[in-house]
This record gives C-alpha cells, structure tokens and sequence, in this order.
C-alpha cells in the first residue's frame, strides 16, 4: 500500500474495531506503512476492555460493530481518566447514519463515510490522532499547572485567552498581547508556561488553527478570508500552517467535511 505522510508520533496505536475479519484485514492493509501499531477487535466491549489495558491512541471503530455502539464507546471512554483523551473515529456507509444525531458528538469523536479511499483514511486517522495527542498534552498541563500555578497567573492567562479570542486577527506578535494586558512579555510567558506548560505562541497557534477548522465547516468564507480572519499574513503562509497542524490542506479539510455533510443530506431528504 501506498505510504502517506505521517505524523510525528512514533509507532501510534490505532486500535481497529470490526465484526469482520475481512473488513479487519483491508483496513490493515490499508493503513499499513505509515509507522502505526495496528491491533484489532471483533466486538465493543471487547475493544473497550483491550483500551484499559493498552491504551490505545486512537480508536478506528465501524459503527455497526455489535456488542458497544462508537457512541456509547466514546462516553465510557471521556469518563474514565485511564482513556479520556483516546480519540475516536468510526465509519458506516450514508444508510447506515441516516437519522444519526452528529451536531452534538464530542470534540474528539469523529466520523468517516464508506467508501473512502486510502488517502482519506490515512488523512482522517493522522488528524484524529494529532488532536488526541493535543489534548492529552493540555490536559496535563493543566493538571501540572493547577499543582504549580498561582492565582494570579491563572488571571493573567484567563485575560490574555480573552484577548486572544477577540483581538485574534490583529495580533502579530506576544509583545501586543503584553502591551493591551499592561504585563511585560517575560511575566506573561512565565504565566502561560507554569499553568498551560505551553508558551504563548503555541497557545496562540492552536487557538487560530481551531478557529480555522471551524470556519472552514462551517462558513464559505475563501481561504484568503480565513487566513485574514486567524490572523495570518497570507493564504499561503495559513495552508502551510494548516497542513502542518491537521495533516491536510485548508481546502482538503473543507471538501472531506464538505463530502460528508452533502451525503447525510441526500439520506436525510434536506436535499432535492
């Protein structure tokens, strides 16, 4: 199989779960040379059992698996500490999610359409997986800056988070953001790395490329509109970001996202 470019996380677990063997097989095949530890699964609880014990970093789940449905897996997951940032995506053909509720699925619950190619695979799986591994480091820094962290400094990063979030496309460098808070930069900096453990730059990074996601769900805003309104200087200078971050293309992302939600629509009866 052809190998894709894969993300920076040596040897990541993706467990694949599947009633089939067959279906198991193919989607090994599939996955295979991208430096991802594969194992399998026939069955829900099965697959939740094997996760407490080697914890997985994705899971890779078909929605018609029988035993534990995706949606019930991913809440048993988010309740208990050992599993809570292991991301799921699941995958059914366009019959098969007809009537499926998906607005209010959890941030790292994903899902993919039947048939998709290798290429969609691998890129859907890479960007689940680099979300996983996000989450699981801001949540340990705030576990470790909650232990570390003053009162005052958490004050300090909840008024420059704020700022971030209102002043995004206007914001160049960390010396505007000092500046409109009334802080040196090195006083903000210390802050943001003893509570998020994570510099300003970085929290600011992630802020724009989730804000992206976002709009290029859920806007048709151009990627030219996009870069300007995250804060980039250029269309250019946002895809390469973009691509870096997700593991795809601003406008990949948008026609996967896009692909998906005009098949659930065709099903559902909201298209002529």
């Amino acid at each position: 199989m052809k190998s894709f470019p894969s993300l920076p996380l040596p040897a990541a677990h993706v467990l694949i779960v599947d009633g089939s063997a067959e279906e198991q097989h193919l989607l090994k095949e599939m996955l295979r040379g991208n430096d991802f530890h594969l194992s399998v699964a026939a069955e829900g609880r099965e697959a939740y059992d094997q996760a407490l014990q080697s914890r997985p970093d994705m899971i890779l789940m078909n929605l018609q698996t029988p035993g534990l449905d995706a949606f019930a897996m991913e809440r048993m997951l988010r309740e208990n500490p050992l599993t809570e940032d292991v991301s799921v995506l699941f995958y059914a053909t366009v019959k098969h999610l007809s009537g499926i509720e998906l607005a209010d699925r959890s941030e790292i619950l994903d899902y993919l359409i039947k048939p998709f190619t290798v290429g969609q695979l691998v890129e859907r799986v890479q960007a689940q997986l680099r979300l996983s591994l996000m989450l699981r480091e801001t949540r340990g820094a705030r576990r470790e800056g909650a232990r570390s962290g003053n009162r005052g400094d958490w004050d300090l990063v909840r008024r420059a988070k704020k700022h971030m979030e209102e002043r995004l496309p206007e914001i160049r460098r960390l010396a505007d953001i000092a500046e409109a808070l009334a802080v040196s930069e090195r006083r903000l900096g210390h802050a943001f790395q003893g509570c998020l453990n994570m510099s300003v730059a970085e929290y600011m990074r992630q802020e724009r490329m989730r804000k992206a996601k976002y709009l290029l769900t859920h806007t048709t805003l151009s990627i030219r509109a996009i870069a300007a309104t995250v804060g980039f200087s250029s269309a250019a200078n946002f895809s390469t970001a973009f691509n870096s971050w997700v593991g795809a293309s601003p406008s990949s992302f948008r026609n996967q996202a896009l692909t998906n939600a005009l098949a659930l629509d065709r099903v559902l009866g909201r298209q002529p």
